[in-house]
């Protein structure tokens, strides 16, 4: 009996070690089968993205969270979402109950439309209606059609050929600082086209004096990925000099 036992319990040990960490194949020399990471559906933006364009699709889960007091009578009011559907709408509280300690304001939203939609809210006292100098914020989403992407190119892009597919677009991002007086002047050819292109300041609590932000241009095309994009980095009231910054991709179909 003792020896059955034993063998029953080693039989046992075995099945569990082999659940625990044990792998199998049909065939031996059989390939391992590689971990395949799940995409992300939600995209998350703050009081930091004011002003920036971002890429989605319309599986898209959007959430945009800035803080918000209402103990200084202050609340964010949403003045324009069209192409986007408000499926969340909550302030969150801080964690320590501490007076006058401000939380989020967090909405949720769905794409309904492909293609340029915004988001725009103000921060408003709502007795006294939106004044001229009251904090506002927007972000662009570009809302890219089924079985389409958008490709970033960035300063390190500089020179290079870009491949890009029949439907998908291009997102530009170079580092722009105005208060030097520089900015980046951006024109394309052949079936490139500029949709859309902001500024994004940079963002602080405390004010950051002489700090630069990021110039983004969304670029789509006609008809087949054609054309290049150039861009010049100077003050708009002194002349070019040869040595001026610059930036230059080519777009080529595939």
């Amino acid at each position: 009996m003792k020896t059955i036992y034993g063998i029953l319990m080693a039989v046992t040990l075995a099945g569990i070690l082999c659940a625990a960490g044990c792998t199998t194949t049909e065939t031996a020399g059989g390939d391992t089968p590689t971990p395949v990471a799940v995409q992300d559906k939600i995209v998350s933006v703050a009081q930091d993205n004011n002003g920036d364009i971002i890429p989605v699709d319309m599986h898209t889960e959007i959430r945009i969270r800035l803080p918000e007091n209402p103990t200084t009578g202050y609340s964010w009011n949403v003045t324009g979402a069209d192409g986007l559907a408000i499926t969340g709408d909550t302030f969150v509280p801080p964690e320590k109950q501490i007076p006058g300690a401000g939380g989020t304001h967090v909405w949720t939203l769905e794409p309904k439309v492909t293609g340029i939609v915004t988001f725009s809210a103000v921060y408003v006292r709502p007795w006294e209606g939106i004044q001229p100098d009251d904090e506002t914020y927007t972000i662009t989403f570009y809302v890219a059609p089924e079985g389409t992407s958008v490709m970033d190119v960035i300063s390190a892009n500089n020179g290079t050929t870009i491949s890009v597919s029949k439907g998908d677009a291009v997102l530009v991002a170079l580092d722009e600082n105005p208060t030097t007086g520089y900015q980046w002047t951006a024109a394309v050819s052949g079936t490139a086209e500029i949709a859309l292109e902001s500024f994004i300041p940079p963002y602080s609590e405390t004010p950051i004096v002489g700090a630069g932000g990021v110039h983004k241009w969304l670029v789509t095309f006609t008809g087949e990925p054609s054309g290049t994009f150039d861009a010049g980095y100077a003050r708009p009231w002194e002349e070019t000099v040869e040595d001026a910054e610059s930036f230059t991709v080519t777009f080529a179909g595939v």
